[in-house]
């Protein structure tokens, strides 16, 4: 081990050393990064990973594929070795209803479990989870999707298998903010009974085009959800609007006259939410709703331009520094205690033995610096 850990100092070192390795960020961005919806199922092979590159070229370091287990074992392992060698890494869909509402998984997801040699639900929840919990392209696993609380029951049964499986990667729950009415718990209230079914908590924010929300709201929304990620002690995240609703006729309130009445959002104020998420909570990360839908617009790039430009601005009077890439961690330059979120306890101990008393780190070390992987992150 101490052997390991040399090794890991000694490469550290030689990457803080090459200056090409730096750039100024700001320090109030998620830890995590921020990331994007997708639905692109992964049997479509190249067309899915060629979009991979511009999320990852848009600076996005997450992405959550609602399509994704929609393919082969194999496929699933090139998706997330792609992800990982573009800098990004995949929080898997579960969030299927499928998983709780008594659908055979195994006949849903048939390309999948023809590799699982399983017999029921739990053995294929069991296989897949551990297909993906050692790759380094792993975040963890997007467990509920707006799932109502009279459904909890059924829910925690799932995403206790899931803990029990891997134990060191974080699952997460997203609640409506919009759906919940009740004065006394406005745009939590559907969250606060499932938080025992995760380990981030979040809620969902559409408000430009939704008739009676606005942006200037997005700073509640997100002190609401930071509220309940403290009293249970979780940690939080944000979903923010990047789609219109116009896209989604059944859904959206009625407002006139229509269609100008449900807009895309604006850089501005998308930038807007983003601020005000930043500055009301400490979110884990920031996903945005979303990429598939962009991509189907009557004006994807104007619309992408605009995401990728409110997503990566600098923010207001944030404090600047440098950040160097280490092991493919991202380390954080700017004097302070140290603040490691999760990782290999082995790739914290290299760095911290580097820079014990000036860094904050931002994100956490990946497995490759100390499982021994090749230089795409596929485990060896």
């Amino acid at each position: 081990m101490l052997i390991v850990l040399f090794a890991l100092i000694l490469r550290a070192y030689s990457f803080l050393s090459q200056g090409d390795y730096r750039q100024e960020v700001n320090s109030q961005l998620p830890p995590d990064g921020q990331g994007l919806y997708e639905s692109c199922a992964p049997q479509d092979g190249s067309r899915c990973l060629d979009r991979l590159k511009q999320m990852a070229a848009g600076g996005f370091t997450l992405v959550l594929n609602y399509d994704q287990l929609n393919g082969t074992a194999e496929q699933q392992l090139a998706y997330a070795k792609r992800a990982y060698s573009l800098g990004m890494r995949v929080i898997w869909a579960m969030s299927d209803p499928a998983f709780w509402n008594g659908t055979d998984l195994i006949s849903h997801y048939s390309d999948l479990a023809a590799t699982c040699n399983c017999s029921d639900n739990n053995g294929f929840i069991r296989y897949f989870v551990r297909l993906v919990k050692d790759l380094p392209a792993t975040w963890g696993y997007y467990v509920g999707d707006e799932v109502a609380p009279g459904n909890h029951a059924k829910l925690k049964m799932v995403t206790d298998l899931v803990k029990q499986t891997d134990p060191h990667h974080p699952r997460l729950f997203v609640s409506c903010s919009q759906c919940d009415h009740d004065a006394n718990l406005s745009y939590v209230a559907s969250l606060i009974p499932m938080v025992d079914t995760t380990d981030v908590v979040g809620t969902d924010w559409y408000p430009v085009g939704s008739g009676a929300d606005s942006v200037t709201d997005t700073g509640k929304v997100a002190s609401a959800v930071q509220s309940v990620a403290d009293q249970y002690g979780k940690r939080s995240a944000m979903v923010l609007q990047s789609f219109t609703w116009s896209e989604y006729p059944s859904s959206y309130h009625s407002c006139s006259p229509y269609p100008s009445c449900v807009p895309y959002p604006t850089e501005a104020q998308m930038r807007q939410m983003r601020d005000l998420t930043l500055q009301s909570s400490h979110p884990r990360l920031i996903l945005w709703y979303s990429y598939f839908d962009i991509l189907k617009s009557d004006n994807p790039t104007s619309h992408w331009t605009d995401l990728v430009a409110a997503a990566s601005a600098k923010m207001s009077g944030g404090s600047k520094g440098t950040i160097y890439k280490i092991c493919r961690s991202v380390v954080y330059i700017e004097g302070g205690k140290t603040i490691i979120d999760s990782g290999h306890r082995q790739a914290q101990q290299a760095i911290r033995a580097i820079v014990r008393q000036q860094l904050i780190l931002l994100a956490k070390p990946q497995a490759m610096c100390a499982r021994g992987s090749d230089s795409n992150g596929t485990p060896s």
